[in-house]
C-alpha cells in the first residue's frame, strides 16, 4: 500500500491508527484491526438493584463491558470519554414505547355494509405481527437513545385485538428494521374499541364481539381436535391465524396486553380472563389503584402510562425554593401555617382525579402490585413521569426497576438492564442522580456504540437554529482536512439526520440533534468493512458551525459553512 492511498484510506475518518502507518512506500495488513475502545474514567454504576459503586473505570470494547472496578487500569488504545463525577445506570426501557410500523391500511369500500363488515374492519387483526411490518432502522431510534432509552416494547394499536407486538433494542448502526427485534412475540394487544364504521360501534357490542370471537375460536379447535381424532366424514378445517393467535391467549401461552384506564373497564378485562382463561397486562391503568389489592392478588400486572394528563382549571402550586429567613429555624417555628387556597368545585375535582393519577404508581408499590413505568407509546417523558410518580409518594428504588429490570423481564430481554464486566455494553450515563429535574443524559451506550445525550428529561432545550439544508464540513485531525458535503433534514425536535459524502470514502450517515444553539452529531462509516463511528459537538451560529469530536483512534475538530441556497 502506498503512502497516496494511506492518505485516501485515512479520509474514511481519519481511523487508520489501528491498521499501522507504513515506514516504506508497500505494507501490507498483518492483522486485524482491534475494535474500537471507549473509556469511562472514576464514574458512580447505580445498579439496578440500587447498589450503587463509587469511582469506578469502565472499558467498553467489541460491544462489552471489558472492564469494571474502582482505579481499573485503562488500556493506551481506548478513547477517554468525559466521566469524572458521572453517573452510569442500566439503560431505560420502555415497556410501552415508539416504533416506526408500516401496516397495510385499512380501507372500507362502497360495498361493505355497517352491519356485516370484515375482520379488518371489525378490528379482529389479531394475527398481525410487529416484527413483520417493522421498518424502524437504527437512526430512527435516536431521540428515544438520546433520552437514555436502549429498548422498548412495540405495540400494536387501534383495534379490539390488534395483533401480537415485538421488543426492539435501540441499536445504532442497523439498516434493516429486523435487526432491532429482541423477541418477536410479546403477546396480543386489545382494547375495547369499536369497529371503522361497522359493528361493533359500542362498548356492549365491542364485548360481545369479543367473546364470540374466543368462543368461535374454541369452535375452531374442537374441530380441528374432531378430525384429527377421526377424518370421516369430515372435511379438512382451515387454518384460521386469528383465530389461532386467539387459543393460544386462551392457553396461557402469550399474554394479552389489554388497554384499560377506567377502573370499570379494568374490572371487565379481569371479568373476561376469568371467562376465557387469558393472562391480562394492563395497559395504561391510570384508575388501577382502585383495585390494588385484586391485582396484587391475581397477579396482574401494568404497564403505566407516563402520558399524564395536564391540568386545565386547577393550577398545581410551583415549588418554593427556600430563603435565608426560612432556613432559620426561630423563624420557621414562628411562622403560621398558610391556610390551604379553597378552590372552584371544578378546579377541586380535577386536582383530586390528576393527583390520584400521579399516586397511582405510589399506591400500586404499596399493594405488591407489579408495574412499568412507560412513555404510552412514545408520547411522554420517561424520567418526568417517574419524576412525578416519585413526587407523590413513589420510592426511588422501585421507580427505578419500573424502568429497568421490570419491563426488561416483561420483553423477555432480562439481561439488558445488567451492568457487569463481561455483558453488553448497554448502559447510560449522566450528569446527576438519573431523576433529579436537572441531571442530563451524557453518553447512551446500546451493545458497546454510544452517541451523546439530549440533555434533560428527554428533549433537551428547544433548537435555535434550522440546521436543514446543503453544508460543507470539514474534520480536522492528524494534521489534515477532510472535507465532506452533507446534506441535514431536520426535525421540529431538533433531531436530524442526513448524509455526508467525500471522493475518498464514498457516502456516510450521519444523525444528530440541536438544542438551542448546540449540536451534536454521530458519522457512521465504513472503513475497510469495520463499522467507525465519529462523535462530535460544538455549536451552530447563523450559516457557521464549529466543535471538537472524538473517533476511536484520537481526537478532532470540525467547521462546517452552509452552502447558498441552504434552509435558514
Amino acid at each position: 500500500m502506498t503512502r497516496a492511498s494511506v492518505r485516501t484510506l485515512m479520509a474514511g475518518m481519519v481511523l487508520l491508527g489501528t491498521m499501522g502507518y507504513p515506514a516504506s512506500g508497500v505494507a501490507q495488513f498483518r492483522a486485524a484491526p482491534k475494535a474500537p475502545a471507549y473509556a469511562l474514567e472514576n464514574v458512580t454504576v447505580v445498579h439496578a438493584d440500587g447498589r450503587r459503586e463509587p469511582g469506578v473505570n469502565i472499558v467498553v470494547r467489541g460491544g462489552l463491558i471489558a472492564v469494571l472496578g474502582v482505579g481499573a487500569a485503562i488500556p493506551g488504545d481506548a478513547t477517554k470519554l468525559k466521566g469524572d463525577s458521572l453517573f452510569v445506570y442500566p439503560g431505560l426501557i420502555d415497556a410501552m414505547g415508539e416504533a416506526e410500523v408500516g401496516f397495510p391500511e385499512i380501507e372500507r369500500g362502497d360495498s361493505v355494509r355497517s352491519w356485516n363488515g370484515p375482520r379488518d374492519l371489525q378490528g379482529l387483526l389479531a394475527h398481525r405481527r410487529v416484527a413483520d411490518y417493522l421498518t424502524q432502522t437504527g437512526a430512527d431510534g435516536q431521540a428515544q437513545r438520546g433520552s437514555g432509552i436502549v429498548a422498548a416494547g412495540i405495540h400494536p394499536s387501534g383495534a379490539l385485538a390488534a395483533g401480537l407486538g415485538a421488543a426492539i433494542v435501540h441499536r445504532t448502526d442497523v439498516d434493516r428494521p429486523w435487526q432491532l427485534i429482541a423477541n418477536d412475540n410479546l403477546g396480543l394487544s386489545m382494547a375495547f374499541q369499536g369497529g371503522r364504521g361497522v359493528y361493533p360501534g359500542t362498548l356492549f357490542a365491542v364485548i360481545a364481539f369479543m367473546r364470540q370471537a374466543f368462543e368461535d375460536a374454541r369452535l375452531d379447535a374442537l374441530k380441528r381436535d374432531a378430525y384429527a381424532s377421526d377424518p370421516t366424514g369430515l372435511s379438512l378445517p382451515a387454518f384460521d391465524p386469528d383465530y389461532a393467535v386467539l387459543r393460544q391467549a386462551m392457553a396461557g401461552e402469550i399474554p394479552v396486553y389489554f388497554a384499560a384506564d377506567r377502573a370499570e373497564d379494568i374490572r371487565r378485562v379481569l371479568g373476561l380472563a376469568d371467562e376465557y382463561g387469558f393472562r391480562p397486562t394492563l395497559v395504561g391503568g391510570h384508575e388501577a389503584w382502585k383495585l390494588a389489592d385484586e391485582l396484587a392478588a391475581r397477579g396482574v400486572a401494568v404497564l403505566i402510562d407516563g402520558d399524564f394528563p395536564v391540568p386545565t382549571t386547577w393550577k398545581k402550586p410551583e415549588k418554593e425554593e427556600p430563603d435565608s429567613a426560612a432556613a432559620d429555624s426561630a423563624a420557621a417555628e414562628a411562622a403560621e401555617p398558610a391556610e390551604p387556597e379553597e378552590l372552584e368545585p371544578d378546579a377541586a375535582r380535577e386536582k383530586k382525579q390528576i393527583e390520584d393519577i400521579w399516586a397511582n404508581a405510589a399506591r400500586l408499590e404499596a399493594a405488591g402490585v407489579t408495574f412499568a413505568i412507560t412513555t404510552g407509546g412514545g408520547e411522554a417523558d420517561l424520567r418526568e413521569a417517574v419524576r412525578q410518580s416519585m413526587e407523590y409518594g413513589l420510592s426511588e428504588a422501585t421507580a427505578l426497576r419500573a424502568v429497568t429490570t421490570v419491563p426488561a423481564a416483561m420483553l423477555g430481554i432480562p439481561n439488558v438492564p445488567r451492568v457487569g464486566q463481561g455483558m453488553a455494553a448497554t448502559f447510560v450515563t449522566v450528569s446527576g442522580p438519573l431523576f433529579d429535574e436537572d441531571t442530563e443524559v451524557r453518553y447512551t451506550f446500546v451493545e458497546g456504540a454510544y452517541e451523546k445525550g439530549s440533555g434533560g428529561g428527554g428533549g433537551g432545550a428547544a433548537p435555535a437554529v434550522v440546521v436543514t439544508g446543503n453544508w460543507t464540513i470539514t474534520l480536522s485531525a492528524m494534521g489534515q482536512e477532510f472535507p465532506m458535503d452533507a446534506t441535514l433534514t431536520m426535525e421540529p425536535d431538533g433531531s436530524f439526520s442526513g448524509s455526508a459524502t467525500n471522493d475518498q470514502m464514498g457516502t456516510s450517515s450521519i444523525r444528530g440533534r440541536v438544542s438551542g444553539n448546540d449540536i451534536n452529531f454521530t458519522i457512521s462509516v465504513n472503513a475497510g468493512g469495520q463499522q467507525i463511528e465519529i462523535t462530535a459537538d460544538g455549536t451552530v451560529e447563523g450559516e457557521r458551525m464549529s466543535g471538537s469530536g472524538e473517533s476511536p483512534f484520537g481526537s478532532l475538530t470540525f467547521t462546517g459553512r452552509k452552502n447558498p441556497g441552504g434552509t435558514r
